[in-house]
């Protein structure tokens, strides 16, 4: 009986041994970095702004200083609240007439749940002849971002009658958005 007892005694030892071994191996805590990046809004050839995709499509508008060229996100699936957010909006633009250079205005907004539009921010860019080129500015909001349905960029002449520029949509006119 006292081997039994005894054996009894060095099984429970030998498997509270074993599994003392084994708690560190199986708690091993794995530790990383992750980024998390904010939407870009890409302008399509039908005026809307599509959220993290390209269609493919490729237009050239022409911008005059009476008619913008306005781009809209479909209305979101939800009511969200985003973060203060700070921005780079993209043109990929020449100017076509007037005195070298004009500005074009890029602004972004967004609509509330009450379908007031509210202004986030905007940049001006310098424009010139020649050929097309890449601008970009960069803007930072005031606030948070409430009750968003949906997002506008908006891109208008600064010029003056008779100042005509032309901006191509081949997915790199957009609008990055990350923390402010």
């Amino acid at each position: 009986m006292n081997k039994k007892i005894a054996s009894a005694l060095v099984g429970i030892l030998l498997i509270g041994i074993v599994t003392a071994g084994l708690v560190p191996y199986l708690s091993n805590m794995v530790t990383g970095t992750v980024t998390v990046e904010g939407p870009v809004f890409y302008a399509t050839s039908d005026n809307r702004l599509l959220i993290n995709e390209f269609e493919g499509s490729t237009v050239d508008y022409t911008i005059d200083d009476i008619k913008p060229e306005v781009f809209w996100t479909e209305e979101l699936s939800e009511i969200m609240d985003f973060y203060k957010p700070k921005l780079t909006l993209y043109v990929n633009a020449i100017l076509i007439e007037g005195i070298d250079p004009k500005d074009l205005r890029l602004k972004f907004e967004y609509v509330n749940k009450d379908g007031n539009v509210k202004d986030i921010c905007f940049s001006d860019v310098s424009v010139h002849k020649e050929e097309y080129q890449v601008l970009s500015g960069g803007c930072e909001a005031n606030s948070e971002l409430i009750d968003v349905k949906k997002f506008i960029y908006t891109i208008s002449g600064r010029g003056d009658t008779g100042t005509v520029y032309e901006i191509k949509i081949d997915g790199i006119t957009r609008v990055k958005m990350d923390k402010a």
